[in-house]
């Protein structure tokens, strides 16, 4: 992972992606922060913008591929991060309509569906085949940090300054992004025409792009996989801040406490994912860290029992159990996606599991209030760790192991810059 901060080129495609990313995290808490106050139904407003800022990436992930697969991806970058610019901006002059905000958040999450689908593809063309799995921890880590730092520095933002330079900021920092992303020769690269490349028409490239995607073992195994992982995780996102908050009664200090330690986890699992992806196969290590969520959720149950007598200590150790679990999951992910999609076909499937990952995820998300209200919210997550468990134990089965996939050429050479 080091070698990786040592490159120039991934220095500012990481840098561009930081920029990008922490401007997300804290508009996110603005815009929560505005419908929550400014409407009479903040319950409402609040779910509108959290299923705005998904829906897209669910609904035109699978469709953004065949663009992926035929166009550089610095125009798809530098595209969406300029459209976002925009849009950030847009939002001073609709503060104060919610309906108008919620709207701009939709388009805004339009421009993510291309950013990502065209960030991702791009990875193995900025590190290299070898590199992958420490360029995916990294960015994951990342991730998750600015999970925890952008909120913060939100809401810090919101207690000190007015809304509208919130949006400008978010504006800057696309921006931004879109600088460091467009000095880039790598990304101005136009994508190879393959057996199913960009010669062929929009449609039948998206059929073929499906069709080629599901041929390869290990990506089916990886569509099969993703589907009780993400319904679970979209539940526990639901459920875990009414766990911490109604259900054990944590103070506010408590709270934070605790999210930071379920930060930590999915931080130091990123982090592992590269160690552990040299000494194990990405279907062994997909299938155990399946089974240490499953794991960690069920654990809540000594949790609840013990919580009384060791305080807040269990409470923090179950949590980094949990962000542990959650995070060293998504670097075999990628790592299998990356390695194993033949390059003409990898926006197509970037986009098609992305896709199938954010709508089983809010499908999971529309459950957790569901399953709280008929199990409670406890049961909900101690149940769904149970399922989990189980469809670990089935696709362990050895008759479901996809084939192994070529190993990389070590003597590849970098793509040149």
């Amino acid at each position: 992972m080091l070698e990786l901060l040592k490159d120039g080129t991934y220095i500012r495609y990481w840098l561009a992606v930081v920029a990008s990313f922490l401007g997300d995290a804290i508009t996110k808490i603005t815009l929560l922060y505005v419908v929550a106050t400014q409407t009479d139904d903040p319950v409402l407003f609040v779910s509108l913008v959290v299923i705005a800022q998904l829906l897209p990436s669910g609904v035109l992930g699978a469709f953004v591929g065949p663009l992926a697969d035929r166009m550089p991806a610095r125009l798809l970058l530098v595209g969406s991060d300029l459209a976002r610019v925009v849009i950030a901006l847009g939002m001073i002059a609709v503060r104060d309509s919610p309906w108008l905000l919620i709207l701009l958040t939709l388009l805004s999450g339009v421009g993510k569906a291309f950013f990502e689908t065209a960030r991702i593809t791009a990875i193995p063309k900025i590190v290299g085949s070898h590199s992958i799995p420490s360029a995916v921890a990294l960015f994951q880590s990342t991730n998750h940090t600015l999970n925890l730092v952008g909120p913060a520095l939100g809401g810090v933002l919101l207690a000190l300054g007015d809304v509208s330079v919130i949006f400008v900021i978010d504006a800057a920092t696309f921006a931004l992004s879109a600088l460091l992303l467009g000095s880039m020769a790598v990304l101005r690269e136009v994508p190879g025409r393959g057996p199913a490349g960009g010669g062929e028409p929009y449609l039948r490239a998206l059929r073929t792009g499906v069709s080629g995607v599901l041929k390869v073992p290990s990506l089916r195994f990886l569509a099969v996989f993703l589907v009780p992982v993400m319904l679970v995780l979209g539940l526990f996102t639901t459920n875990i801040n009414t766990q911490l908050l109604n259900v054990f009664d944590l103070s506010a200090f408590d709270y934070g406490l605790a999210q930071a330690c379920f930060g930590g986890g999915a931080i130091l699992g990123a982090l592992l994912g590269p160690v552990l992806v040299r000494r194990y196969s990405d279907h062994g290590l997909l299938v155990g860290s399946i089974l240490l969520f499953g794991m960690s959720l069920i654990l809540l149950a000594p949790t609840s029992g013990t919580r009384d007598h060791l305080g807040l200590t269990v409470v923090a150790a179950w949590c980094l159990l949990s962000g542990l679990g959650s995070g060293l999951f998504q670097v075999p992910v990628a790592n299998t996606l990356l390695r194993d999609l033949p390059e003409d076909l990898r926006g197509r499937g970037v986009g098609l599991l992305n896709a199938l990952m954010v709508n089983f995820m809010v499908l999971g998300v529309l459950a957790g209030g569901l399953t709280a209200e008929l199990l409670g919210t406890a049961e909900s997550i101690i149940a769904a760790g149970v399922v989990l468990v189980a469809a670990g134990a089935v696709l362990a089965v050895p008759a479901l192991h996809p084939a192994p996939a070529a190993a990389p050429d070590p003597a590849e050479s970098r793509t040149t810059r």
